[in-house]
């Protein structure tokens, strides 16, 4: 909205002094159009509220959430019940809230109750709100006030469901222990958030009934026919308190209430007696719904009653001895959650019950309390927060660890309350359009951190608190089985055992197939059981063998797993002290297997460079993200070395497979997301270029050789180099360029000699490796131009000859190493050139000449683009066209720091895609670059299409996403999941390119 417009509103509601502060108070709101619309419209039906405070509240909710504006507007009174800033600084007292929801229903007697309630409640939802948005209250502050608003309530519901039962049937009675009657009470018990005090704006809240004892009432008249057994009086009484609360009516409910969690389920009785229940979770509950008790806090009723079942109860949920096999059914609880979301297509957009998301963290945490809260009453704490405090406390968890999850969590949870604010739904999924993604990110108050790339800061945020969390329950639960295997296995890679005991043992460990392991098992045995097995190695292994087993068992690929630790083992004892090295480092035991199960090509590399897996112990555990230059000053060192360049060059490939190992081993552990690892490829990829420049320049000028003065080099990268999303096993696409002093000659000639050292360098593969496969087939002219190009000629030759799809290709270029200055001159050059001779070109024959490319290129690859993640219909290659035609049709030059996301971001917000179009891409994008990631880390090599083989299907949708479905359902799910986004991708290629 305009600032006039902003102006002239509040110039009729303000004294003039006011009008400036407040119109620039409104245009920081994350949607002032909102705010003043809300106004607006307050102002039409309450009149003109003079007070700056007070219209300064209205804009300020109304601007953060249309919700809050529409309450005002029908509630205008609750706007003077408001005091500036929400909630007193100061917390408020049950006893407070208790005093003014009584006032509120006496001055309210002629209504409906439940409308009473609901009313009272949305003022209170106002105040609080006002108080979050302000910051005037901290995450615990906001959580506990919901929460004691719902426990004030929910009790008010039971002073009012049970008064007229009690006129009906009388008081309930029953006969203490000593044969005394007394009146039977009544408790509920929050679970859930609500029993945690960490209550949502849009929370259901987990209720359980319980009654103190079974008798009956005592009436309404001497003959007693009014009389009614507790059972049936409490039964009643529950469902009149859920009527009020959760039954609908014209101003919605007070809140959902889910009665899931009470004992037997949605088929158990809606309310039970205390001993019952106790009997319940001692007898016959699951393992999830004792652990479902670790929130369980009485809230109204009865309290006292209420803290006698919990007190029951709490020995049964944390018992003397924990049972590790519970830690285990937490983690095929989300095992099934995660499945779930697959299915419906929400892993990455839901941060509660995704990955990395608020129930990860709440799990972790719950599983650390049952393994120890047994032994140390400290950490039974139902509250997330304050739990993971106590965790740290007694050293469970580290303090900087603590630091970051506690961050993470207050950041998912304040976002979790920003999506669901908008319009009070109860929702933790991200926003699919690109507009309501940026007011969710405005509430995040991002725009003022990042102005103009609010979403990105938002998304990126996003995505580091998520692999704290992930990090965190990926190493709780790993401990856990490996806890479970400790003792059972310890022994059976030394033991004699027959096949038939190695089947069972394998069978236990989670080993789908034992048949299938018993081979590479018994080889393994062998060599672990042969002569050059010290005692100090065995005593090693008696400690570190249940980790092995208990990796094997959780790997992608058990099979692949132990037929790679064969490898290594064997590979390890040819190296005295290697083995024992490596199973006393019990830290790397587990990452060191799964990296084993999951990649072909890192296992080679840890198979021929055994000591590797030395240097990777600390790097394990490194969170940041190194840059390029921490990757050039590990390998400059070698190339300052004396000696021959061939000797340089060996250790320049063992100093990359190290650095590539350490990326994998992040990956693996999930302590980097995928544009992390990219990124991490790609500046390992410019670092070991420029290094290799260096070293073929020295090379050049050796004895008997030509000294290169004056001759200045530069390399670009294209390709996925170009848009720093190198990947595993991926070639770098090179253009070579030089530039001389006027006057030299032989220029060309000593630049080509120095470039062939370097695709050399590169190229050579050894016993330790390769450095990179080079394509230089995007050079001016191809195969048929020179290796070298000087810069003019560059210009030349896209100024003339170069086809519209070497235009897009030269679109990512990028200088990767050699001289910067030289690079960076001939890419903006380079941009403008291509730019304008496209303009000239005219968007038809443009669109024609990206389209007939597209065309070829898919019959080129003829049936294998049927599932081609790159060249496929609908694939990486679409993505890719789409964003180059965009650039060349509308001239649209590179934003800093160029990647696939960010230009679509780029296109989006100059209107060159729709929002929808940008979601299509987005996701797809992520997708197919996530799958053929996992492909490449998985088989050594880029798969030309998805397989059809079931079993690799399975691996690859397993290694995606982790769920935890029937193999032959996770390849189903995974074609299908495939189909769609190329379909998707498709519909938006045509819209795009081809306007149809």
């Amino acid at each position: 909205m305009a600032e006039v417009s902003v102006n002239t509103l509040l110039s009729d509601l303000l004294p003039p002094g006011e009008v400036a502060r407040l119109a620039e108070q409104v245009e920081r709101l994350p949607d002032p159009a909102s705010a003043l619309r809300a106004l607006q419209a307050f102002q039409a039906e309450a009149g003109r509220p003079v007070d700056p405070s007070r219209v300064l509240n209205c804009l300020t909710l109304a601007g953060f959430s249309p919700y809050l504006g529409s309450l005002l507007v029908q509630n205008p009174e609750f706007l003077e019940a408001i005091p500036p800033g929400g909630l007193p600084r100061g917390p408020r007292t049950r006893e407070d809230l208790e005093e003014d929801l009584a006032r509120f229903v006496q001055l309210n007697a002629g209504h409906d109750p439940s409308i009473v309630l609901r009313r009272f409640k949305k003022r209170e939802i106002l105040r609080i709100a006002l108080a979050d948005i302000l910051a005037v209250a901290d995450l615990p502050g906001i959580t506990r006030a919901l929460s004691l608003l719902a426990d004030v309530l929910v009790d008010r519901a039971v002073r009012m469901a049970r008064m007229p039962l009690e006129g009906r049937f009388g008081r309930p009675t029953c006969r203490d222990d000593q044969g005394h009657l007394e009146e039977a009470t009544f408790s509920v018990i929050a679970l859930g958030k609500l029993g945690g005090e960490e209550l949502n704006y849009s929370s259901d809240i987990d209720l359980v009934y319980l009654f103190s004892r079974d008798g009956e009432t005592s009436g309404t008249d001497a003959s007693g026919a009014s009389s009614i057994s507790n059972r049936e009086f409490f039964a009643r009484l529950a469902a009149d308190i859920t009527r009020l609360i959760a039954g609908p009516g014209p101003e919605g409910q007070v809140f959902r209430v889910d009665l899931g969690l009470r004992p037997g389920g949605s088929d158990g009785d809606i309310t039970i007696a205390l001993a019952a229940a106790v009997a319940y979770y001692a007898n016959w509950a699951e393992a999830w719904e004792r652990q479902a008790l670790i929130k369980a806090r009485p809230v109204a009723g009865d309290l006292a009653r209420g803290r006698q079942f919990v007190e029951s109860v709490e020995p049964l949920v944390y018992p003397a001895q924990a049972d590790p096999y519970v830690i285990l059914e937490i983690g095929q609880m989300k095992d099934r959650i995660d499945a779930q979301l697959s299915a419906e297509g929400r892993s990455s957009t839901d941060i509660k019950l995704g990955r990395g998301g608020i129930r990860e963290l709440e799990f972790a945490v719950q599983a650390l309390q049952l393994l120890h809260g047994g032994r140390d009453p400290w950490l039974r704490q139902g509250n997330t927060l304050l739990a993971l405090h106590r965790l740290a406390d007694k050293g469970f968890v580290g303090y900087e660890e603590y630091a970051a999850l506690s961050n993470a969590y207050v950041f998912l949870r304040n976002l979790e309350h920003r999506l669901q604010l908008g319009q009070n739904r109860q929702t933790a999924t991200l926003p699919a359009g690109a507009g309501e993604l940026r007011l969710v990110a405005r509430r995040m108050r991002m725009h003022e951190r990042a102005p103009g790339r609010e979403i990105d800061a938002l998304l990126e945020e996003l995505e580091r608190h998520r692999e704290v969390v992930r990090r965190f329950y990926d190493s709780v639960t790993g401990a856990a089985a490996q806890a479970r295997l400790e003792e059972e296995s310890a022994d059976l890679w030394l033991d004699r055992m027959d096949d038939e005991t190695l089947r069972e043992r394998l069978r236990r460990s989670g080993l789908a197939d034992p048949n299938e392991a018993l081979r590479p098992v018994k080889l393994i045995r062998k060599l672990l059981q042969s002569a050059a097995v010290t005692p100090e190695v065995r005593r090693a292994l008696r400690k570190s063998g249940p980790l092995l087993l208990s990796a094997i068992g959780r790997s992608v690929n058990p099979r692949r797993a132990l037929e790679n630790l064969e490898k290594l083992v064997s590979s390890l004892l040819a190296e005295e002290g290697a083995l024992l090295r490596f199973l006393s480092r019990r830290s790397m035991v587990g990452p060191t297997v799964h990296l084993l199960g999951r990649s072909d090509l890192l296992a080679g590399i840890l198979i021929r460079q055994p000591g590797i897996l030395g240097s990777l112990e600390d790097r394990g555990r490194i969170v940041r993200t190194p840059a390029a230059e921490d990757y050039l000053k590990s390998l400059l060192p070698i190339v300052r070395r004396p000696g021959e360049v061939r000797v340089r060059a060996a250790g320049l490939r063992r100093r990359h497979q190290e650095a590539l190992a350490t990326i994998a081993l992040r990956d693996i552990n999930r302590q980097a997301t995928l544009r992390e690892v990219l990124k991490n490829l790609s500046d390992l990829a410019e670092a070991t270029l420029e290094a290799t420049v260096r070293l073929a320049r020295q090379d050049l000028a050796g004895p008997a050789r030509g000294e290169p003065r004056g001759l200045r080099l530069s390399v670009l990268g294209l390709g996925r180099l170009g848009y720093r999303e190198m990947d595993y096993v991926s070639d770098v696409d090179l253009v070579f360029l030089y530039e001389t002093a006027r006057g030299r000659g032989g220029a060309q000639s000593l630049a080509r000699s120095w470039c062939e050292r370097i695709v050399r360098i590169l190229s050579t593969l050894s016993r330790d490796g390769q450095l990179y496969r080079v394509d230089l087939r995007l050079r001016p002219s191809g195969r048929e131009g020179e290796l070298v190009t000087s810069l003019e000629g560059l210009m030349d030759y896209f100024g003339g000859t170069a086809e519209v799809w070497e235009m897009q290709s030269f679109l990512k270029a990028r200088p990767v190493a050699g001289d910067g200055a030289l690079g960076a001159r001939a890419v903006e050059r380079l941009e403008a050139l291509i730019l304008e001779r496209c303009a000239r070109q005219g968007p038809d024959a443009l669109r024609a000449a990206v389209d007939d490319m597209r065309r070829r290129l898919i019959r080129e690859a003829q049936r294998e683009a049927r599932r081609s993640v790159k060249l496929g219909e609908g694939g990486l290659f679409d993505i890719h066209f789409i964003i180059e035609f965009l650039q060349l049709r509308h001239a649209v030059r590179n934003p800093p720091d160029k990647d696939t996301i960010r230009l679509l971001t780029h296109l989006n917000r100059l209107g060159h895609l729709s929002d929808t179009q940008m979601q299509v891409l987005y996701e797809s994008y992520l997708f197919f670059r996530a799958l053929d990631h996992e492909m490449r880390l998985i088989y050594d090599h880029p798969l030309v299409s998805l397989p059809d083989d079931p079993v690799r299907l399975a691996e690859i949708a397993l290694a995606l996403d982790g769920a935890a479905a029937d193999p032959a359902q996770r390849g189903a799910h995974l074609k299908e999941t495939f189909r769609r986004h190329a379909a998707a991708v498709q519909r938006v290629y045509r819209e795009v390119v081809r306007e149809r």
